[in-house]
């Protein structure tokens, strides 16, 4: 009887505790645009405190199930909406919630550094933040990098040409290095990805030089723009010095995108388009009056024959035009399919490029295929995985500098006139090139300079929550990835060549095999808590990352008829060898306190060591302080026109990492007398070098009106650059040349203005805008060495003055001025005095998109070298007066004086311009049934027009892209495209 009372009492118990445990209630609802009344899809319905939401279907719906009886708070949110929360409770019936569209993105929550994100309204720095909308949503670009153009405030980027597959180069706040390439550390779904400057070798084929005038692509290129969701900026110290060691010039953090609960959605896009010049300069006319002016007394017979008989057949060539003149076509293919449910989340992605060149025979082709898995192993285990693979296929041709060799188009065009005929011969021969090295046409129909690019990307997250209270949680992150690259490079100049012909070994073929392996893993503990009124966010971790190269080119000269191969050349040389292998470790801690969104703080601290250090063993710290005062959000604050006031403060301190081989002494391989051996370089290695370190101080205000329909962002910044590594001179009596020291300092101050809102928001039409203004003044405070001129091609065509109290940008060159360092005149900086962006999107009548962007760049003189080459063989349109029968001068410097080629690169470029309709949802629905949720056509262009006096095919090209200082010599670039395209997207 005992025992079936006891199973009686359990019983009941039993039934009220499953009874007590499957109380709850549902709430369901919509959520639409409060604007247009369209149905919101993919928006998240979070209850607050808990992991428990949904996301709205096709039709804006939701349904969220409370466990219990007590009230709750739903968080409503959609990218680029203002989120709204709503107290519910069992009672609460139909929820309809209309969002609006939050035209300061103070919603946003933005990633600030390792394991760390912040709310943008309670953000202690000026971080920039590129949605995927506005990186792609107006018009296609072929490559990440290009498509920042214009969109962050601080950002000076410089092509390095307009050839297909890019190849830009990126400074954020000014120049942070005298050497290298300045370049900001790029994080990729959390992977430490390579975006370095690859050579392809022909360079060292043309005769042009290093592997800086390569005209190569940053490794950049590789992703596909249409994966990614958002890129965050952390322009400087202040923001980036959790990023330690390799944070110097910035840190530039791009996630991709990733899949939603619900319905599982597939989109295809398809873009087909075309492309042209965007500029062309032309080219002078001849007569027998001009030839008698510009050719000596002996060559003007042979060349009035020549002009004669191009006047009796009418036989004149725009060779402008005939090499770059050409309609290109370009197709760029999309499919993503993403979805999930509660637990398993996923997002699939196949991108197919495919871009012809406006020059023959060069073109960019790259094939993509992406996987993103989260998958929720249990209530407290969270797996995210990231998979990438991207192979590129890039023919770049040749253009650029050259020496004598003739392996370059705007090289050899400059000297030639238009009444000659370069052109293939019906029999398939090609004449020679009388007035320069090399035939061009023969060059571009037969030579290659090819890259092929094999790459994967793989990053993985793990969260575990280990422990959660009423009022805190503890949660691990074991964070890593690895970015595997190899790029085969294939540079080939035949033997019939004109200039191959008159070697003693005819035929040059340089193959090149780049292998990049980067590895990073991190793993913290984050551990938020409440400390009376103040929420702290704690967070401590560790992190190791391990770089590997393996670099191989190996030339032959002197090729068998028709062979590529090495082992049919007489000669057969190794001409780069170079293995690296880098590793750094880190440990960083941070504390965020935020008190109520009113005031927010952070201290951080990260220490590295690495083995490019002179003492690798050593740690260096690099702390980092932050202060924003939210003023609108305190009680006493009653301005209604004021809906936000942000005054902030931040401080931090970064490093640039040691060059690899600064420390110890190379040795050069040698033959003498048949006898293998080694010399010692002219330059000795330097156990002290210290890694160049970085301080910035950052002020800013940020402010939003009429309810946040108009919003201002203001920053000044002060960053100062130490131990800047530059090679000191040696005696003669130590038998050596140079050393690594840590000698310079550099300091950057600049000013980033940002107003941005709704100006009008009505039914109709919705106009948004946003301006963004910066400037960047850069000085040499301290050199440490003598004064010095590097970078060009010397003082006669323009030169960089390296001087304390000077910009290392100073561009300098003759006549001799006694007066300033160096010893020659100041003819200009490279260093623009400002840039501004306008960007402006319209929505008319729901279902119609026009946007635009805009961007203007105020001096950053150039050395216009294409135009020394062009008045050196007689080219340049207008240099000759026929009124006069003179050669025009060309202001405002004699032709002996750098300043002639000196020029001022202003500019306003229409970037990009789209137009889009959205089909409405009933036309959609009544075409094509349920099977499709959505359909937009639209035509766009990108680099639409260009304004501006520089004599050269575009202000933003250089041939020296890549380095920090000296990236503004134009030598006969590609010219840059205009691209036109009409796009189709499905979703299903």
């Amino acid at each position: 009887m005992h025992k079936f009372y006891r199973f009686t009492l359990s019983l009941v118990l039993l039934l009220l505790a499953t009874g007590w445990s499957m109380a709850q209630y549902t709430v369901t609802g919509t959520v639409t645009d409060d604007r247009s009344g369209e149905p919101l899809i993919g928006a998240n319905i979070l209850l607050r405190g808990t992991s428990i939401g949904a996301v709205t279907d096709l039709d804006g719906r939701f349904s969220v199930t409370v466990p219990g009886n007590d009230s709750g708070t739903l968080i409503v949110s959609s990218l680029g909406y203002v989120s709204r929360n709503f107290n519910v409770n069992a009672s609460t019936g139909t929820l309809n919630v209309r969002l609006s569209q939050d035209a300061t993105n103070l919603e946003e929550v933005v990633v600030t550094g390792l394991a760390s994100s912040v709310k943008r309204s309670n953000l202690a720095n000026a971080v920039s933040s590129v949605s995927s909308k506005e990186l792609t949503g107006t018009t296609t670009l072929q490559t990440t990098d290009g498509a920042l153009y214009g969109k962050i405030a601080g950002a000076t980027i410089r092509s390095n040409s307009g050839a297909p597959g890019g190849g830009f180069s990126i400074q954020l706040r000014g120049i942070s290095t005298l050497g290298g390439g300045s370049q900001p550390l790029i994080i990729l779904d959390g992977v430490y990805i390579n975006n370095s400057f690859q050579r392809t070798g022909r360079a060292a084929v043309s005769g042009a030089g290093g592997a800086n005038q390569d005209d190569g692509a940053n490794r950049l290129a590789d992703l596909n723009p249409n994966d990614i969701e958002s890129i965050e900026v952390l322009k400087g110290p202040s923001a980036a010095a959790i990023y330690g060691t390799r944070a110097n010039a910035g840190v530039i953090i791009i996630t991709t995108k990733r899949g939603a609960e619900g319905r599982t959605t597939v989109s295809l896009s398809q873009d087909i388009g075309f492309s042209q010049p965007l500029r062309l300069l032309g080219v002078d006319d001849w007569s027998e009056e001009k030839i008698n002016v510009f050719f000596p007394e002996g060559r003007r017979p042979i060349e009035l024959e020549r002009f004669r008989e191009a006047q009796r057949t009418g036989n004149f060539i725009d060779y402008e035009d005939f090499f770059y003149n050409n309609t290109a076509l370009l197709s760029n293919t999309r499919i993503n399919v993403s979805g999930g449910n509660e637990r398993t989340k996923f997002f699939v992605s196949g991108n197919i490029v495919s871009e012809d060149g406006n020059v023959r025979n060069t073109g960019f082709e790259r094939y993509s295929i992406r996987a993103n898995i989260d998958q929720k192993i249990s209530d407290k285990i969270r797996l995210s995985v990231s998979s990438n693979y991207v192979r590129s296929n890039t023919d770049r041709g040749f253009t650029g500098n050259q020496n004598n060799s003739g392996a370059s188009i705007g090289y050899n065009i400059a000297y030639v006139p238009n009444y000659f005929d370069l052109r293939r011969r019906p029999d398939g021969t090609y004449p020679d090139n009388p007035y320069f090295a090399e035939n061009p046409v023969a060059v571009t129909d037969h030579g290659i300079n090819n890259s092929v690019v094999n790459r994967f990307i793989q990053s993985f997250s793990l969260d575990i929550d280990i422990l959660q209270t009423k009022n805190s949680f503890l949660k691990a992150q074991v964070a890593g990835g690895l970015d595997f690259l190899q790029n085969t490079t294939l540079v080939y100049l035949p033997e019939f060549l004109q200039f191959q012909r008159g070697q003693a070994n005819p035929g040059d073929v340089l193959w090149g095999k780049q292998e990049s392996f980067n590895t990073n893993l991190q793993a913290a503990l984050i551990y938020n808590w409440n400390l009376g009124n103040v929420n702290m966010n704690s967070t401590g971790g560790i992190v190791r990352l391990d770089f590997q190269q393996d670099v191989l080119f190996n030339r032959g000269r002197g090729l068998a008829p028709g062979q590529r191969n090495l082992q049919q050349a007489n000669i057969q040389e190794i001409n780069q060898q170079f293995f690296s292998e880098v590793a750094d470790a880190g440990v960083f801690l941070q504390q965020e306190a935020n008190w109520d969104d009113k005031i927010i703080g952070t201290l951080g601290i990260r220490w590295d060591k690495s083995s490019l250090n002179g003492d690798p063993n050593q740690f260096y710290a690099f702390p980092r302080a932050s202060l924003a005062v939210n003023i609108a959000n305190f009680e006493w604050f009653n301005v209604p026109v004021i809906a936000a006031l942000k005054p902030r403060i931040a401080y931090g301190e970064t490093a640039g990492p040691v060059g690899f081989g600064a420390t110890f002494t190379p040795l050069g391989g040698t033959n003498i007398g048949g006898l293998l051996g080694s010399v010692v370089s002219t330059s000795i290695g330097n156990t002290a070098i210290l890694p160049e370190s970085a301080t910035e101080l950052e002020f800013g205000v940020d402010a939003g009106f009429f309810n946040n329909r108009i919003g201002i962002e203001a920053t000044y910044y002060i960053k100062n650059t130490q131990n800047n590594i530059q090679n000191l001179s040696l005696a003669p009596s130590t038998g050596v040349n140079s050393t690594p020291s840590n000698e310079a300092e550099l300091q950057n101050k600049g000013l980033e203005l940002g107003l941005f809102g709704t100006v009008v928001d009505k039914p109709n039409l919705r106009w948004n805008t946003r301006v963004l203004y910066w400037h960047n003044r850069l000085n040499m405070t301290r050199l440490g060495i003598p004064t010095y001129l590097s970078g060009g091609f010397g003082a006669a065509l323009g030169t960089f003055l390296y001087a304390e109290g000077f910009s290392p940008t100073t561009i300098v060159g003759t006549p001799a001025d006694p007066s300033v360092p160096g010893g020659f005149t100041i003819w200009g900086d490279a260093q623009p005095r400002f840039n501004m962006s306008w960007v402006n999107n319209f929505t008319i009548a729901r279902n119609l998109e026009l946007s635009f962007l805009m961007e203007y760049r105020h001096r950053g003189d150039n050395i216009n070298l294409t135009s020394f080459l062009t008045d050196s063989g007689g080219t340049t349109p207008g240099l000759f007066n026929p009124e006069t029968n003179t050669l025009n001068p060309r202001p405002p410097a004699p032709f002996n004086n750098a300043g002639r080629w000196v020029q001022d690169a202003t500019f306003l470029k229409v970037r990009e311009i789209g137009l889009f309709y959205t089909v409405p949802m009933e036309i959609v629905r009544n075409t094509f049934g349920s099977s499709v949720s959505g359909v937009r056509l639209g035509t766009s262009v990108n680099n639409a027009f260009l304004f501006t006096n520089y004599e050269g095919y575009d202000p933003e090209t250089s041939t020296f892209g890549a380095q920090a200082i000296g990236n503004n010599v134009d030598i006969t670039p590609y010219p840059t495209p205009r691209r036109v395209f009409f796009h189709i997207n499905i979703d299903f």
